[in-house]
């Protein structure tokens, strides 16, 4: 899609997003999920602007921040983490990772959801574009903020590469004990260019 089309693209879709409601983590089934696990990022605070770093191929670096977590609940083996952007002008969430790995892990390095980046005992799987690892931010110019939704959930079991969509909800609705979040906000102008300040 050339950068005129996309630029078109984002303002005419500006009031179009999947919304809050369809990400994973707000799926009926995982209501009784509780939210006691605590993502943090090093350099990205809850609701902070995801730099260039952070941002896709052809807008940024696309690295993956730097992201550790703390309240695993007792019995939990495996986590598995997604990361999910709900104002996409879609029905769905574009998944942008999807990760997982033992509990002996507790952190994540910058850059190291990508592919011979991964730490042992960590397995990447194929996100919503098609790829292993992580795909950044590349929101549509002019479309308005959008949210990123790093999602770490605590399971009791370990997941498979099969677990996509629907199915993943139904074995996370099963499997998980905890989750926590995390929120990165990531906005390009009608000109394609990131917006630096926080726009909420």
């Amino acid at each position: 899609m050339s950068p005129w089309v996309q630029r078109c693209a984002g303002l005419l879709l500006r009031g179009r997003h999947a919304g809050e409601h369809t990400l994973t983590c707000r799926h009926a089934s995982l209501a009784r999920v509780p939210v006691t696990v605590r993502v943090e990022g090093a350099m990205l605070r809850d609701g902070g602007v995801m730099t260039q770093r952070w941002a896709g191929a052809g807008v940024g670096t696309n690295r993956s921040p730097a992201l550790s977590w703390h309240g695993m609940p007792t019995g939990a083996t495996h986590w598995l983490l997604l990361v999910e952007d709900p104002d996409v002008p879609l029905k769905q969430p574009i998944v942008h990772a999807v990760a997982w790995g033992s509990v002996r892990i507790s952190e994540l390095a910058e850059g190291s959801l990508a592919v011979g980046a991964v730490p042992e005992g960590a397995v990447l799987g194929i996100n919503g574009l098609g790829n292993a690892g992580y795909d950044g931010p590349r929101p549509l110019p002019g479309h308005g903020p959008h949210r990123y939704v790093f999602q770490l959930y605590a399971l009791d079991a370990e997941p498979s590469p099969q677990l996509r969509g629907d199915i993943l909800v139904q074995w996370l609705a099963t499997h998980a004990m905890a989750m926590g979040q995390l929120t990165g906000i990531c906005q390009r102008d009608w000109r394609g260019r990131l917006v630096a300040a926080d726009p909420r």
